[in-house]
């Protein structure tokens, strides 16, 4: 039996534009938790976007070294999402990296392959809740060793945050953070609430906090921001501002 094969004709000229906005989404390989948030948000909310992930290396422990060390590979991954292809956002997704790495950096590495998406990291978006939500002192609670956790409360402090007391897990594998259990996460998130804080933050993308705020919230009696929801947040609010 002969099988008659036709080559269908496109009508319509095809074009790369998108009329939703694109968004890149840079994950550590290590992290177990940022896509399932990152996709509950998105199903709940509704946002009128489209987001692709790339993953990039890294080798624990969480050191300052290793965690530096991401920094080198923004470019190669960037240039992975979607190649050749404009982006509107990159954002990198991790919050002691891109607060030791440092912005700058890390917005000149992400442009040398997408020039003309915007950048946005972990830790500036924790920054920009900080303020949006007119807290004037937070207490900090993350799974790193006291030596990231330092380097965390720099940068916060040299972007305006000012920190009541900081809690650390001293934990040296970033794929273990995210087998924290729920009822782990709230007893330290108590011990680690001042009395003089407004707010409690707790940093880590991979740490499976954001799903479980208002769980959080109810035993500390005060307002909770996570790395993940506030980088949603903030993707959120820069997406709006460009449609309007």
């Amino acid at each position: 039996m002969t099988i008659e094969s036709k080559k269908y004709h496109i009508s319509d000229t095809l074009t790369r534009n998108s009329e939703r906005p694109s968004i890149g989404l840079i994950v550590l390989n290590t992290d177990f938790t940022f896509e399932r948030d990152f996709v509950r948000m998105y199903t709940d909310q509704n946002p009128n976007y489209d987001f692709y992930f790339n993953r990039i290396h890294f080798a624990n422990p969480m050191t300052p070294e290793s965690l530096a060390a991401i920094g080198d590979d923004l470019t190669e991954v960037s240039a992975g999402i979607l190649p050749n292809y404009d982006l509107d956002l990159v954002v990198f997704n991790c919050t002691s990296s891109s607060s030791i790495v440092g912005d700058e950096a890390i917005e000149l590495a992400i442009k040398e392959s997408k020039p003309t998406a915007k950048v946005l990291t972990t830790s500036q978006a924790v920054v920009k809740n900080f303020k949006a939500r007119g807290f004037k002192k937070v207490s900090i609670l993350t799974p790193y060793s006291e030596e990231v956790s330092s380097l965390l409360r720099d940068y916060l402090q040299r972007n305006g945050v000012e920190i009541a007391s900081s809690m650390y897990m001293d934990m040296s594998d970033d794929r273990d953070v995210a087998f924290l259990p729920p009822n782990e996460i709230i007893s330290a998130a108590k011990a680690a609430t001042h009395d003089e804080a407004d707010a409690l933050f707790i940093s880590c993308t991979a740490m499976r906090s954001a799903e479980i705020i208002p769980e959080i919230e109810a035993a500390i009696g005060k307002p909770v921001f996570t790395s993940n929801q506030a980088t949603f947040d903030q993707i959120s609010q820069i997406i709006a501002k460009r449609n309007n």
